[in-house]
C-alpha cells in the first residue's frame, strides 16, 4: 500500500469541515459583517410601496350640473379619466387635464391643487410568488379626493349665450364673438363663453384660438363704450355740467390748423351730456375729456379697475394698457381720443364689471367665477362672499349714467337693441365700434374692427348686465347693428326661460306679427282705441289722461296689453300698487317728481299715498317687493 495514498474517510471528512466552515463564515458575514445590506435585500423581496389614487373633484355649476367628474378607469395607470359631461359647454371656463392628469386650461388648472387631493400609501407585503398578502399589508396614508367646485355658471344661461354667439358668427360673418353675463350686484359671472369653441373631451382640440376664454384673454380698444367713464370722469370731478351745451362743430372738429380732425357719423347740431351720449358723439366727449384733464380721466379710469386685471388669479388674463397723464398730454390729441375710447386698451371683464357699477350704483365688484367647495360628502367646506373693491363713482352719477344709458337704447345708437319682445323690460347699454390697431404699420385699420355693445337689462333695478363683443363683422360692422342684436337674444332667451326669468316678469307672450306688435307709449288714449279695434288687439285701460304712458303685457288677456294712461301735469298723488319700478317711474316722470326706491319686484308700498294732494319739493318713496 502506497504511504502517500488518502484515506477515503479523512478526505469526506475533510470536505465536510470545509464546507460547514464556508457556512458558518457566510452566516457570520450575513448575520453580522453586512447584517443591514441583507436585511434591506430581503425586505424588498417581500415588501412594496404602492400609491394610491385620489379622486379627482368635480366641477359643477351653481345649480349641480355637473360639467366635469372623474370615472374610473382600469386601463389607465392612474386609475380614473376625466369626463367633461357637457361636451363643448362652458369648456373654455372649465378647462380640460393633461396627459398626466393635471389641469392644463381653465378651473382645471387654475384651481388643479384643490381638485386634485391627496395621493394615499400602501405597503404591501407579498409571498414568494408575488401575491399580497393582505393580513399583513396596510394603508399607512389613506388617499384623500380632491374637493368639488361649484362656479357661478348657470349651465341653462350659459347655453343661451352660446347659441347666440355661433348663430352671430354666422349671421355677421365675424371671426369670433364673445359674451359675458354677470349679476352687478355680486360681480357673479353667470355666463361667459366665445365661440368658435371647443371639447374638451377631444385630446386634439383647444390648443388654438378657440381654447382662449378672450373675456379674460383679449385686449382691445373700447371705442365708444369708454364713453360711459368719460361722463363718470366728468360729473364726479364736477368739470362739466350735465347741462352744458356744446356748440355745433359740423361733422368733424379741427381744434388749430395742424391737428388732425376728429369727426361724427352725422352732423348732430348743438348737444348736451346726455344727448352726445345718445348720438354717440366723438367731438363732445373729445372736449368732455380735455376739461376733465389728464389726471381726472386717468384716476377714473382707474378707479373702474381699467389696466388691471379683474382677478386675482385668472391663468391667461390680460392687464390692458392705461396711460399715465404724462403720456395723455405728450400731444395735444391723445387725451381728447380717450375721451371716445381711443388711447386706451381694456379687457372684455374690465368693461363689464365697469358697467355693472353703474348699475349697482357705484361699487366695483370683484368679477366672481367660483361660488363655494364641497367635499367628498356634498358638505359646504368654503363659500365665495362676493367682494367690493372700492366705490367707483357716487349713487348720484350712477344714476345719472344710467338714464343716458335708457335714452341710447330708446331713441339713440342702439334702436336695434329694444325688445318688442319684451315691452316692459326696457334696456339701456352703449353700442361700440373700434378699429383694430396695427402694430405693424402703426396705424388703425378701418378694414378691421371690434364692435361691442354692453347692455343693461333693465336700465334701473338692473338684474343682468351683459356684454357682447364681435371681431370683424362683416358688412354692418357697428355695434349697433351687430353686437346689439346679439344682447338683445339673449336677454329675451333669459327672460322666456322658465327656470331664469325673474318672477316679477309676466312670462305670456306677444308673439312678433300678433294683432297687439305695437308699441302704445306715447298715443293718444282716442288714437290707441283706434288701432286696439282696427286690429283686433285686446287692450285694458288703467289709470286716467289723454295720453298712453307705458304700457305692460295683460296676464288676462290672451296676446293682449294693459295700457297706463297719464297726463303731464297731475295736482294728485296717483296710485302706483303693483306696477313694476319701470312704470311706476314713467307715471312719476310726467309728474316732475323725484322718486326714491327699495327692494326689487313691483309696488308695494307708497309715499305719498294714492289720490294725496302733492305739495310742490315732495319725493315719492316706493317699497318694492317680489312676488313670492
Amino acid at each position: 500500500m502506497n504511504k502517500y495514498s488518502a484515506d477515503p474517510l479523512v478526505i469526506l471528512k475533510s470536505l465536510v469541515l470545509c464546507m460547514i466552515g464556508v457556512l458558518i463564515f457566510q452566516t457570520f458575514n450575513i448575520q453580522v459583517l453586512n447584517r443591514d445590506v441583507y436585511q434591506e435585500r430581503t425586505k424588498s423581496t417581500v415588501t412594496q410601496t404602492k400609491n394610491l389614487y385620489a379622486e379627482r373633484g368635480s366641477i359643477m355649476d351653481r345649480n349641480g350640473v355637473v360639467f366635469a367628474e372623474s370615472m374610473r378607469d382600469t386601463n389607465n395607470n392612474l386609475g380614473y379619466s376625466r369626463l367633461f359631461l357637457q361636451g363643448s359647454l362652458a369648456s373654455q371656463i372649465v378647462g380640460k387635464v393633461g396627459y398626466n392628469g393635471s389641469g392644463s386650461m381653465g378651473m382645471e388648472q387654475i384651481y388643479n391643487d384643490s381638485l386634485r387631493g391627496d395621493e394615499g400609501i400602501r405597503v404591501s407585503i407579498q409571498d414568494a410568488a408575488q401575491r399580497e398578502v393582505l393580513s399583513r399589508s396596510t394603508e399607512v396614508v389613506q388617499a384623500k379626493s380632491g374637493l368639488n367646485l361649484v362656479l357661478t355658471i348657470d349651465r341653462n344661461m350659459q347655453e343661451i349665450v352660446e347659441k347666440a354667439l355661433k348663430d352671430g358668427v354666422a349671421e355677421f360673418s365675424a371671426k369670433s364673438a364673445s359674451a359675458v353675463v354677470v349679476d352687478p350686484y355680486t360681480g357673479e359671472i353667470l355666463a361667459m363663453a366665445s365661440y368658435p369653441t371647443f371639447d374638451p373631451n377631444s385630446k386634439n382640440q383647444g390648443g388654438d384660438r378657440a381654447g382662449k376664454n378672450e373675456i379674460v384673454s383679449m385686449s382691445y380698444e373700447p371705442g365708444s363704450t369708454f364713453k360711459v367713464i368719460t361722463a363718470a370722469a366728468a360729473l364726479e370731478n364736477n368739470a362739466v355740467s350735465p347741462n352744458k351745451i356744446f356748440v355745433n362743430e359740423g361733422r368733424c372738429w379741427q381744434w388749430n390748423p395742424r391737428s388732425e380732425k376728429i369727426c361724427d357719423t352725422h352732423v348732430y347740431g348743438d348737444m348736451d351730456m346726455s344727448e352726445a351720449m345718445v348720438q354717440s358723439s366723438n367731438i363732445v366727449f373729445a372736449k368732455i375729456a380735455s376739461e376733465v384733464g389728464a389726471m381726472g380721466m386717468y384716476r377714473m379710469a382707474r378707479a373702474f379697475g381699467i389696466g388691471e386685471r379683474a382677478f386675482d388669479n385668472y391663468v391667461g388674463e390680460e392687464n390692458g394698457r392705461l396711460l399715465k397723464p404724462a403720456e395723455l398730454t405728450r400731444d395735444d390729441r391723445t387725451l381728447k381720443t380717450m375721451g371716445f375710447g381711443h388711447a386706451v386698451s381694456v379687457t372684455p371683464i374690465q368693461m363689464v364689471m365697469a358697467y355693472a357699477a353703474i348699475a349697482n350704483g357705484g361699487k366695483l365688484m370683484r368679477p366672481q367665477i367660483v361660488k363655494e367647495w364641497r367635499n367628498s360628502n356634498g358638505d359646504v367646506v368654503k363659500k365665495v362672499k362676493p367682494m367690493e373693491i372700492r366705490r367707483a363713482v357716487s349713487e348720484r352719477t350712477a344714476a345719472t349714467i344710467r338714464k343716458m344709458l335708457y335714452r341710447v337704447v330708446n331713441s339713440g345708437t342702439a334702436k336695434r337693441v329694444a325688445s318688442q319682445k319684451l315691452p316692459d323690460v326696457l334696456f339701456g347699454g352703449k353700442t361700440g365700434t373700434a378699429e383694430k390697431y396695427n402694430r405693424e404699420t402703426r396705424s388703425y385699420d378701418r378694414n378691421s374692427q371690434v364692435a361691442s355693445f354692453i347692455g343693461l337689462a333693465p336700465a334701473e333695478d338692473t338684474r343682468y348686465v351683459c356684454l357682447v363683443l364681435v371681431d370683424d363683422p362683416q358688412g354692418k360692422h357697428v355695434g349697433g347693428l351687430t353686437a346689439g342684436p346679439i344682447f338683445r337674444r339673449i336677454m329675451e332667451a333669459i327672460y322666456y326661460h322658465p327656470a331664469l326669468s325673474p318672477r316679477a316678469h309676466n312670462l305670456k307672450q306677444v308673439h312678433l306679427g300678433s294683432p297687439c306688435d305695437k308699441d302704445f307709449a306715447g298715443m293718444q288714449v282716442s288714437a290707441a282705441k283706434d288701432y286696439a279695434k282696427k286690429h283686433k288687439c285686446p287692450v285694458r285701460f288703467e289709470g286716467k289722461g289723454r295720453r298712453v304712458i307705458s304700457e305692460r303685457l295683460d296676464a288676462g288677456l290672451v296676446n293682449g296689453k294693459t295700457l297706463l294712461l297719464g297726463d303731464a301735469v297731475a295736482s294728485k298723488m296717483p296710485d302706483l300698487q303693483g306696477l313694476s319700478l319701470k312704470d311706476a317711474l314713467e307715471v312719476m316722470g310726467n309728474i316732475r317728481m323725484n322718486v326714491e326706491y327699495t327692494g326689487k319686484g313691483r309696488v308695494v308700498a307708497q309715499e305719498p299715498k294714492a289720490d294725496e294732494t302733492l305739495q310742490r319739493g315732495a319725493i315719492c318713496k316706493l317699497t318694492l317687493k317680489e312676488k313670492s
